[in-house]
């Protein structure tokens, strides 16, 4: 099932989304987010936590 993360539930107001297939995946794009456009450098351990908290798993709908 597809896994997607919403910077905005970490960082309010951002609007970057990522989706993959794997939950690994998601999570790395996340921090390559987090360091490129919003300047983090450093996650802690409890930042890393908080991002897999909020990756979830999505069913994708068929388009028509």
């Amino acid at each position: 099932m597809p896994n997607v993360f919403e910077c905005g539930s970490v960082v309010p107001g951002c609007r970057f989304v990522a989706h993959s297939e794997s939950r690994d995946e998601v999570l790395v794009t996340a921090i390559e987010h987090l360091h490129r456009v919003h300047e983090i450098e450093y996650l802690s351990d409890s930042i890393k936590a908080r991002l897999r908290a909020v990756i979830r798993e999505v069913a994708w709908e068929p388009r028509s």
